[in-house]
């Protein structure tokens, strides 16, 4: 099992076993009060291998801010469903959105999000919260 593809964006939706990602790769934001939220999506696909796409499997995003401080832990569980779905050598992807938009930040710094499956770390998307550039 691997995470092919993570990203912060604008906006993330999974349609029909696909990932749509709207201006990705967010790696900034500008705030000039706060709280103020975070405004991204968390998008990733993990691929799986053919046995572990008959499991179920469980999902973490602990987002963080620079000391530590918990803003949000999110957890859930993932499957792909019937193996007999898939084609010989096939090796299923997942594609995964989570709305961070409201989740809010107390002040400047970075802001990381950890993504951890079935209990083990796997991949931080960092999104580095700023002072407008006319501040």
């Amino acid at each position: 099992m691997e995470i092919t593809s993570a990203m912060l964006c604008d906006f993330a939706q999974v349609r029909e076993g696909l990932l749509f990602v709207s201006s990705g790769g967010v790696t900034r934001c500008h705030r000039d009060e706060f709280p103020a939220p975070l405004g991204v999506f968390a998008a990733f696909v993990i691929q799986l291998e053919r046995l572990e796409a008959q499991q179920q499997h469980s999902l973490r995003v602990h987002v963080v801010d620079e000391d530590g401080n918990e803003l949000v832990d999110v957890n859930g569980t993932f499957e792909f469903g019937s193996p007999d779905l898939l084609l010989i050598d096939e090796k299923p992807s997942i594609p995964i959105t989570l709305d961070l938009r409201n989740v809010a930040v107390e002040r400047y710094g970075p802001v990381q999000a950890s993504i951890f499956i079935d209990g083990e770390y796997r991949r931080s998307l960092v999104l580095h919260v700023m002072q407008p550039p006319d501040a």
